[in-house]
């Protein structure tokens, strides 16, 4: 894969070099910039021959992360094909400019810079990475133009005083208050110890539960971290959660590495209840895990493994299945990753564009505020996603407890 600061993916570069890519774009022609714009296969007429509106996508297509990315691109890549199908956006197609940021900050900041000054993107989404995210945070402020952030859970990324970011993602702080209610309600207990990855994901999870719990004059009975990507091994930090008398594991680790959690937690012959978030909803855990996630919790903001009964979810799922040839993996990143990109669309249709840059984003960015109006997501309906002091959409009511059962993430009968 070309690496630097000129880094951009055509479809067939990441079809060569990403097999998640492959997975994620089944084949078909997404609009994803290089040089030249690459239009949807389809897409003609007037919208086809006007220059396109650009769209930065900044993500993690390599690293251990990639395979759970993958729904996040692929969520927006169904609204970015839903949108061009009906002509674009004032008959201009939607382009992605989508980047890797291996996981590196470094990276991740060079890749907002150039977004904003080579690319000249009108607005971005992304944020899968947490600790990536948190370093680009304060680049998008000084290069002004809107990130939507869809799935990083770091509060700060789109709180203190980030005027430009916004969140379709579930804030660490709004989870913990959700799993806290959820875990006195259907466990009668606040002994919880919490076990996270050491990267910025990690880290917000531990800070956000420890703080609903402080404000209750609690504690969590223990903090034990991991490296996500390197540690096999979970035995010392689960006994050290076991020793101190928690009653619930609060678990964020990434995949894999939670099914290394479970199976300490089995060596140990301890068995608690695990509530987690998107680290728990994908496969990694399972495959790890195997049996031993069965009756694990996680919470999302969406489940595709039940019958849909709001329309734009159905509409959805229907043209990711059939793109993708599957449903997603990790529900919410998908979802999010949808909700968010169609509310960028909506900004951008309602504000209308001008061709001066700098005015086009400022527009945007306050339309996001003030006039986006409502929108029917995958998610839930709006009246107004955001404010000018909010500018997180997901809030509890958006949320679902899903359980693995049979192997299966499914809704869950305690909410």
């Amino acid at each position: 894969m070309k690496k630097g600061s000129s880094n951009k993916w055509t479809l067939g570069l990441l079809v060569v070099v990403m097999a998640w890519v492959l997975a994620a774009c089944g084949g078909g022609n997404g609009n994803v910039k290089e040089a030249e714009p690459v239009n949807a296969a389809g897409a003609g007429g007037e919208a086809a021959s006007k220059e396109p509106i650009l769209i930065g996508m900044s993500t993690e297509a390599t690293g251990d992360n990639a395979m759970n990315s993958v729904n996040l691109y692929q969520g927006v890549q169904v609204a970015v094909d839903q949108i061009n199908a009906k002509g674009g956006i004032g008959g201009r197609l939607v382009e992605l400019v989508v980047r890797d940021t291996e996981q590196n900050p470094t990276r991740g900041i060079s890749i907002i810079r150039d977004f904003s000054q080579k690319e000249k993107v009108l607005a971005a989404i992304g944020g899968f990475h947490s600790t990536v995210m948190l370093a680009q945070s304060p680049i998008i402020m000084e290069e002004k133009f809107p990130f939507m952030v869809a799935t990083s859970n770091v509060p700060a990324s789109v709180e203190s005083g980030m005027p430009w970011t916004f969140g379709v993602r579930m804030n660490a702080n709004i989870t913990a208050q959700y799993a806290l209610k959820f875990i006195k309600e259907h466990f009668n207990t606040t002994n919880i110890a919490v076990l996270h990855e050491n990267g910025g994901y990690g880290k917000g999870a531990a800070a956000a539960m420890t703080k609903v719990l402080e404000a209750e004059g609690l504690k969590p009975v223990a903090v034990e971290s991991f490296d996500n990507a390197k540690d096999k091994d979970m035995t010392a930090q689960v006994n050290r959660a076991k020793e101190a008398g928690a009653e619930v594991v609060y678990l964020f680790g990434q995949g894999a590495a939670n099914g290394y959690v479970l199976q300490a937690m089995d060596k140990l012959g301890w068995k608690v209840p695990i509530v987690g978030e998107n680290g728990m909803a994908n496969k990694g855990a399972q495959e790890v895990g195997k049996e031993l996630a069965e009756g694990t919790y996680a919470i999302q903001t969406a489940n595709f493994n039940v019958d849909q009964t709001r329309e734009t979810a159905k509409v959805f799922l229907a043209d990711f299945t059939a793109k993708f040839g599957h449903i997603p993996t990790t529900f919410a990143s998908a979802a999010q990753g949808y909700d968010g990109a169609m509310m960028i669309f909506q900004a951008i249709e309602k504000a209308g564009l001008t061709g001066d840059l700098a005015k086009d984003r400022e527009a945007i960015k306050n339309t996001l505020e003030t006039g986006l109006g409502s929108y029917s997501g995958v998610i839930k309906d709006w009246d107004q996603a955001f404010t000018p002091d909010n500018h997180d959409a997901v809030d509890v009511n958006s949320y679902l407890m899903c359980v693995w059962k049979d192997g299966k993430l499914v809704i869950s009968d305690k909410q």
